[in-house]
């Protein structure tokens, strides 16, 4: 299973950014992910931006946007700045997409949230062939083109990898139909999750692609032991959930009833406590899901920065050896 580093994001300044990004490199990191939010302080709003900025300091680690949220652009844009990040990264680029969920960060952009499955649907299949294909015409319910050809053509062919957030049936169906791999977001529990990976396997099989890839976003707290990961990261881990993921309903994830403590929001969803629990527990997600790449956020808001720096050292020094084992 590759690990991936999902940085300091939206916190503090983007050379700190890129420092945590080389870091990363350096520790045997396989993959850094950037996000995307918008009206938000959270994660920085362009991705592809900041992933070609990262690329320029780095070597040969993998890029992905995890997500791009690829209703709020047009594909062109996307198939674009896609394959000048992979031509400036040496062929390093995975594209992570997703619908979003936000209705703020819809209205910002004069975009319908009611049409953002259909959107995405249409852009992910004009972005296989606008990277495979010269000459791209296309007569689509939101986009039309004429003999569009996407120019440098990205390095990677048949064309860099896309890996779909989803959740919803008709969204798991769309990534395994049209995708690389399936992106696992970090707010749902492994009970939430294991049956949208029956739904995934079976809808990978039934396109012809065996099992299909799982990658799976999680958030990590490592500490001493799992009562200091309690004392520093308990109350910012549920005022961040409950700022970020419980606010709107989700087809899958749901809020734990009653008063929330660490413990219950913890519980099968954050990679959470010492290194040895540490280590167990992402054994037991890759085991449980089959995944192929687990990307690991350890910034939180509220978490001061030292604590969530010692937190990455000490996966690097501890955790990170162990599952290479």
């Amino acid at each position: 299973m590759k690990i991936g580093l999902s940085p300091l994001q939206g916190q503090a300044s983007f050379a700190e950014t890129l420092q945590e990004c080389e870091r990363a490199e350096a520790a045997g990191f396989d993959s850094i992910w950037l996000g995307e939010h918008h009206n938000n302080p959270v994660l920085y709003p362009a991705p592809l931006i900041g992933l070609a900025a990262v690329a320029s300091r780095t070597r040969s680690i993998g890029l992905g946007t995890g997500v791009l949220l690829l209703p709020l652009y047009h594909p062109v844009m996307v198939a674009e700045e896609g394959a000048m990040v992979d031509v400036i990264s040496g062929g390093r680029l995975i594209l992570g997409v997703g619908a979003g969920y936000a209705p703020e960060e819809f209205a910002a952009f004069g975009c319908s949230l009611k049409e953002r499955g259909s959107r995405l649907e249409e852009s992910a299949a004009l972005l296989h062939r606008l990277w495979t294909e010269e000459d791209v015409t296309h007569r689509g319910r939101y986009y039309q083109l004429d003999n569009t050809t996407v120019a440098p053509r990205p390095v990677q062919r048949p064309r860099p990898p896309i890996w779909f957030g989803a959740w919803a049936e008709p969204a798991i169906r769309r990534a395994a139909r049209l995708g690389d791999a399936w992106f696992v977001g970090p707010s749902a529990n492994l009970n939430e999750i294991e049956p949208c990976a029956r739904l995934y396997e079976k809808a990978c099989r039934e396109s012809g692609k065996g099992a299909g890839q799982v990658a799976l976003f999680r958030y990590v707290f490592v500490a001493s032991n799992t009562q200091e990961a309690i004392d520093i990261a308990g109350d910012p881990f549920i005022q961040a959930f409950e700022r970020m993921y419980f606010r709107w309903p989700h087809p899958v994830v749901k809020r734990p009833a009653g008063h929330l403590t660490i413990a219950r929001l913890a519980e099968d969803r954050i990679i959470f406590g010492d290194p040895a629990t540490c280590v167990d527990e992402i054994i037991r997600f890759r085991n449980e899901l089959s995944a192929n790449h687990l990307v690991c956020r350890f910034s939180v808001p509220g978490i001061p920065r030292e604590a969530c720096q010692t937190s990455l050292d000490l996966f690097t020094r501890e955790v990170l050896p162990a599952l290479r084992q």
